[in-house]
This record gives C-alpha cells, structure tokens and sequence, in this order.
C-alpha cells in the first residue's frame, strides 16, 4: 500500500504538470496577442507621435512581462527567453521612438517653415525705388542754380526733347547699375543738384523685380536634408529593432509552447498507461484487501469475544477473591478474636500470679507463661497487620505526638533485652525535644520496634545505634529521618532484595538465632512506611552487620495539642476508683473471674451479667459507676446494650460511662463502637494497669461533667 501510494503522490504530480503545461499555452497565447498589440501601437505612436499610443505600448510591454513572470518554465533559458535582453530590447527601442519622434517633429518644423519662405520668395515682389521723371516748372525768371540730388534722387535737366528724355533715361540706369556694382548697396549714390530761381517737380517710381534665394534658406535646406536622413537611419533602426525584438520573442514563446506541447504529450502518453497500471493494481489490492479486512474483522470479533470472555471471566475471578479476602479478614478478624479471648486470661493470671509471693522456680515459671502468650500476641498481631495491608483496611491515626519522646520510650523498652544478651544499646537522637508532629505514633513506634527487635535478635556481640535526624521539607513540613545500625551477622548481597518481601527469611540468619519467625515484620515495616509516603531500605555486609533506615515525611504541630499529663501513681488511682461499682459484662466466665480478681484489689465492687439482657436488666435496676462490656456476646450483643443503656429515659443513667471489652482489633470495629455509644475501648488481652487507668480516666470525665451539668441547669 505504501508503494502504490508512492506512485499516486508521483501521478499527482504529473497530472499537476500537464496542468501547468496547459496554463502556460493560455499565458502564451496572451502573450503573443499582447505583443502584436504593443508592436501596433509602436507604429502608430512612430507615424502619428500621440503620446496615447506610447502609453498603450507601456502598458502592453507591462502587460506581457507579468505574463512571462506567472508562466510556470522550469528554466527560462530553455525556450531562448532571456528576460535581461527583452528588457534591454525594450528600452533601446523605447529612447531610440523618443528620438525618432523628435526629429520627426523637428523635420515637420523646417518643412513648414521652408515651404513658407518658397512660397513668400516665390510669389512677393520686392519694390526697389528709382527715379523716372522728373518735371521742372518753370518761373517768370530764366534763371537757375544747379542742385545735386541725394542719393535715390534724379538731376533736374532742363526741359529736352523725347528722344533726348529716353536716352537720358537709360544713360541713368546704366550709372546706377555701375555704382550699384562698386558699393555692394541696394540704392544708387546720392547727387547734390544745385536749384535756382526755378520750381522742379519730381516724380519717382517703383521697379518690381525677382531676387535670388539667400543663403539663410540655403542652410535651412542643408538642415533639412540632413534632418530627414537621420530621420529615415532612425526609422530603419526602430523597424529593425522592433522586428527583432517580436520575432526573438514570438519564435522563443513558439519554440517553448511546442516544448509544452510535446511534454504534455509525453505526459499524457505516459499517465494513461500509469493510470491504467494504477488501476489495475487498485483493482488487484482492494480485492486482496477486502479478502484480507473480512478475515481481519472475523479475527477482531473472535478476539472480542475472547477478551470479554476473559474480562468476565476476570470479573467473576476478582469478585470471588474480594470475596475471598474479605472472609480471610473476617476469619483474620475472628481468629484474633478468638486468640486474644484466651490470651486475655493467659497474660491476665500470669500478671496476676507475678505480683504474688512465689518461690524462683514459679516465678520462673510464670515469667515463661507470660513470655510466651506476648510471643503469642506478636504473632497474632503480625497476622493481623498483613490481612490488613491486603484487604486495604489498614488506616492511619494523623494526632499530635512528640517524636523525640516516642524514639526514647521505644529505646528504653529494648534496654532490658539487650542488656540480657550483654550488646551495647547507643542512641544519638538529634530531634527538638518540644518538636511536635502530625502522625499515627503507634505505627511509628511498631516500625522503630521491629527494625530495634531484629537488630538485637541477629547480633550476638557488638551494639545496636539508634539514630533519629529531622529534615526540612517546606513550609510547616519535615521528614523524620531513622538509622538503626547493628554489628550482627549481616545479610548476603543476593538475600537482600528479598527480605522486604511477605514471608521471606535469610536462612543463613535463622540458623544463627534457632528462630524461624512469621516472616511479616519487615513487610510490614515496609507497608507502613510506604503508605505514608516515606521509604525504606537496607544496607548489609556479611559477618559485619546492617544498616536499616527509613524516612517518613510529617506535618509540624503545635506542642500545646500533645497531652503531657503526667500517668497517675498507684495511690492516685486507688484514690480516684477507690469504692466505686461497676457492671461487668462478658460470657466468657474466666474473664470474668480476671476482671473481678483485678477490680478486688482496687476496692472495686462489681456486678456480673453473661450477655447484654441481663446487663441491661440489672442496668435498669441498680445505678452504676461506669459499665465495662464484651461486645460479641450470646442473646444481646454488647453493641444493642449499650444503645439501650443510651436510649434510657433517666438521662443521668444513660450518661453513665462505658468501656467496650473487646478482642476486634480493626478499626472499623473500634469506630463502630464509639459511634454507639461507647466512650473508651479496651483491647483483650490487657494488663491490670490499663484497665485501671481507662477506668479512673472515664471516672474523672464522669465528674467533671456532672459538675458542668450541675452548673448548667442549677
């Protein structure tokens, strides 16, 4: 297709040719017609000299070089057109119709004017005057004084006969001519006549005669032939010029029309047989692509059909694994429940039979029982964790809380352990004590705790270095920078990449410490860490350690949010829960008896109901302190509880205080119930003193206010 497309663009184009061929013989022909006009009107400007027909010229001459500009030659000087020379043509032809034109003017000038003296030397008598008779009267006297004449004047003679008056006459002429001859003058010489007492009367006549031509009409017609030559060389010159000038023009405007003519021959010979060829092959092609575009959209469909098949087979896949996650998080959920409920007993007795008078070996004993149940609980809470992180349920608190103090408590619970295995424990925490961040401490202090437990785990000999740096990250923003470096036995190049990963282990590492573990700690590290926006990774060299590091970004608080009330002494919180009475509620019978035997040693007296209808029948007949239920709970659960104990009628009984004994950990449980109506939640398993502190916690909000509703309403 991308070849018989080349040679569609390439017909294009010869198409586009023969076009252009057939608009340069229209401009041709404009051309020639425009030039036998220019010549025309040439002529008749030579022969008439109006400046009209000079005007027209231009404007034909113009008229024909915007023609050769718009015709489309591939190079000019192929058809013997050379636009210099016809320009030069043009302007030698124009100066030398100038200067015909102005001798035509001046020769038409000294035509007229030599036709006139011709006619006036011709035709006009020139007067010359000579005397011819002269009378004399005479006087009564005889006497007279002879006078000499000027110039132009005849001598008075005494009266003679006729004969002698004729040769008189002549005689006169005869003397004129010859002084005529010896001054070079037009009039005879002046005579003095000398007149006496007589009267002469003087006649004199004018003599018309034919003068010869004079030499200032010799020079006009000397002028004249001269002009009238140039005049005639100037002619031939135009007519030769202007005849060269049309026949370059016509015979090269002729030879490139019959180039044009001959190539659009060519041109057309050749495009039909390329049309024909083209077209053919089309015919070829769109049989072949009609076959080719059925068998193509009979594959698409099939391939539609396949993938819907599969998107609906996905469809159903990914409904069954939400499915199926979410009954791993319900049974995740129900296992830790039903973990925790046991485990509550187990830590609970074992704390209490800890405080109690027992020999090493019980002691021992007791401190094994309770190890092992936190062991137990660590697990269960790794598991936990991870369906979270899975099922997406993981969330994250965004309170007040001060990391320095928070690295510290962490650092001061591993101080024990490592005191146990005889490692060095440093820290160098260069945070503000009074910084205040934005965050979910818990999961901060659960990322310090793993990395701090692994690390004391894999070393057997050396320290552990906590490290903790803050970083500016723009306005009211810092990143909180951790290092915990070991001098343990160190993780191979190749191990590295993996031990980040859900249940991965080193088993170089677990054959160190005889301690498989769930391989969900640094997983869950990472989870957390990752979810926050922060990173994490690791550093390690074997037989010489690791380095872990992570780095969480957090917003500034203000400190005054964090509470930093001081945790109550055993004396204030026996004083503050001293004599109070409670209901407990919970099926299951040995929690009960731990919460009894917890609430005896505080001087707490109690009520037992097994599920929330008796709860809430004892509720309506006794007024308690503060109500302590388990949630899920045969007959009535503790959630239907404690909303009939908020939908009371006696408003100072619903307000009484509740706290949700419970092992759902989840926090959409958590939130459930404080939406209830719960007001505090305690997890199983707990230990003696947070149950103590929740109580005393909820027993002095319970006063405090009774006493604003005492004031509110008098």
């Amino acid at each position: 297709m991308y070849l018989h497309y080349h040679r569609t663009q390439n017909l294009q184009q010869n198409i586009s040719k023969i076009i252009a061929a057939g608009e340069n013989s229209s401009l041709i022909d404009s051309c020639l017609f425009n030039m036998y006009n220019a010549d025309n009107d040439s002529r008749l400007y030579a022969l008439t000299g109006d400046k009209n027909y000079l005007k027209k010229f231009y404007r034909e001459v113009a008229t024909v070089s915007s023609i050769l500009e718009r015709l489309k030659i591939r190079r000019l000087g192929d058809a013997g057109i050379n636009a210099d020379n016809l320009k030069n043509l043009v302007q030698i032809k124009t100066n030398k119709t100038d200067d015909y034109v102005e001798l035509r003017h001046l020769t038409d000038s000294l035509i007229n004017t030599t036709t006139k003296i011709d006619s006036t030397l011709a035709y006009t008598k020139i007067k010359i005057p000579v005397p011819v008779i002269q009378t004399v009267k005479q006087t009564v006297h005889y006497d007279t004084v002879k006078t000499i004449k000027a110039a132009g004047s005849a001598v008075s003679q005494p009266h003679r006969g006729f004969l002698k008056r004729v040769f008189s006459v002549f005689a006169n002429k005869k003397n004129k001519q010859l002084q005529q001859a010896a001054t070079g003058a037009d009039t005879p010489t002046a005579a003095l006549v000398i007149k006496k007492d007589t009267v002469t009367q003087t006649t004199v006549k004018a003599k018309a005669i034919f003068t010869h031509i004079p030499k200032v009409a010799r020079n006009y017609y000397r002028r004249l032939y001269n002009a009238n030559n140039s005049l005639k060389r100037n002619e031939r010159e135009i007519i030769t010029i202007n005849n060269d000038l049309v026949t370059k023009m016509i015979a090269g405007l002729k030879q490139y029309k019959s180039t044009e003519l001959a190539y659009a021959h060519d041109s057309k010979v050749a495009l039909a047989g390329n049309v024909t060829d083209v077209f053919k092959e089309y015919s070829t092609l769109s049989r072949f692509t009609l076959s080719s575009l059925v068998g193509l959209i009979v594959i698409v469909f099939y391939n539609i059909w396949k993938i819907f098949d599969n998107e609906r087979q996905l469809v159903d896949y990914t409904e069954k694994t939400e499915q199926y996650a979410t009954s791993k998080s319900k049974f995740m959920a129900s296992m830790s429940h039903e973990i925790r409920t046991p485990l509550n007993s187990v830590i609970g007795f074992s704390e209490q039979l800890s405080m109690s008078e027992l020999n090493s070996v019980q002691q021992e004993q007791v401190t094994a029982i309770r190890n092992s149940s936190r062991m137990l609980l660590d697990v269960v809470n790794e598991i936990l964790d991870f369906s979270k992180f899975e099922t997406g349920k993981m969330n994250f608190e965004s309170l007040p809380f001060m990391p320095h103090g928070a690295l510290e408590e962490v650092f001061n619970s591993m101080a024990p352990s490592a005191a146990k295995k005889g490692i060095l424990l440093k820290r160098n925490l260069m945070i503000d004590k009074h910084l205040c961040l934005v965050g979910d401490m818990l999961r901060f202090k659960q990322v310090i705790m793993n990395l701090m437990v692994n690390a004391l785990k894999f070393t057997t000999i050396g320290e552990v270095f906590l490290q903790a740096v803050v970083r500016a990250d723009g306005p009211n923003r810092v990143v909180l920078l951790v290092r915990v470096k070991d001098t343990g036995i160190g993780i191979a190049k190749h191990d590295l990449p993996l031990i980040f990963e859900e249940f991965s282990q080193v088993t170089d590492a677990q054959k160190v410490t005889h301690h498989k573990g769930t391989g969900l700690g640094l997983a869950i590290c990472k989870k957390i860490v990752q979810l926050q926006g922060g990173k994490i990774k690791a550093i390690s060299e074997v037989g010489r350690g690791s380095v872990f590091s992570f780095e969480l970004p957090f917003q500034i608080s203000m400190e005054e949010m964090v509470n930093h009330a001081p945790p109550m002494t055993d004396s204030e919180l026996f004083e503050q829960v001293s004599g109070r009475h409670l209901l407990v509620v919970d099926d299951n019978q040995l929690n009960v008896l731990l919460a009894r035997t917890i609430l005896k040693k505080w001087n707490i007296s109690c009520d037992v109901a097994y599920n929330g209808h008796e709860a809430y029948e004892l509720f309506v007949k006794n007024d308690y302190d503060l109500i302590a239920t388990d949630i899920q709970m045969p007959v009535m659960d503790g959630l239907e509880f404690i909303a009939l104990v908020r939908d009371f009628n006696n408003m100072l009984k619903a307000d009484t205080p509740i706290i949700a004994l419970t092992a759902n950990v989840l926090k959409d449980d958590r939130d459930l119930y404080l939406r209830t109506g719960a007001n505090d939640i305690v997890l199983k398993p707990f230990i003696e003193r947070d149950l103590i502190e929740k109580i005393a916690g909820m027993l002095t909000q319970k006063q405090s206010h009774a006493g604003s509703e005492l004031f509110r309403y008098g």
